[in-house]
């Protein structure tokens, strides 16, 4: 089995503690990024739906950094919307703020809920590292 590294960036341990999950694990020159969430340290969903999108994204963004990566490393991304019409052009436009280089692959994909209630996305992503 390839060695994982766990990748847990300050503020972030109680994603472990709390949910039992790693928040992303490196794997070789991959960093998987587990689904990120609107919320804030403290686990508290933002409800405004540009606010909670630009959280996930910083959210996400603390989680490449603490593995050596940032957004132009990554190359694959999933997402699950709950309200998936109305959110996606906002999605978009915050997307497009964190994601300015080269386009990953991304899969959009409509649910009817997610862990929480109040949660719109949830957001995974695939990086690959520099050699």
């Amino acid at each position: 089995m390839a060695k994982r590294e766990y990748v847990v960036p300050a503020g972030m341990e109680n994603i472990v503690e709390k949910k039992r999950y790693s928040p992303g694990v490196r794997v070789g020159d991959l960093v998987f990024v587990s689904g990120m969430l609107g919320r804030d340290d403290n686990l508290n969903i933002i409800h405004e739906p540009e606010r909670q999108f630009v959280q996930l994204f910083e959210n996400m963004k603390k989680v490449l950094e603490t593995a050596g990566a940032d957004f132009g490393d990554v190359i694959e991304l999933v997402g699950y919307f709950t309200e998936l019409q109305r959110d996606f052009p906002i999605y978009q436009t915050v997307r497009d703020r964190y994601i300015t280089g080269d386009l990953p692959a991304q899969t959009v994909i409509g649910v009817r809920e997610l862990s929480t209630p109040g949660l719109l996305l949830e957001l995974k992503c695939v990086a690959a590292l520099k050699s």
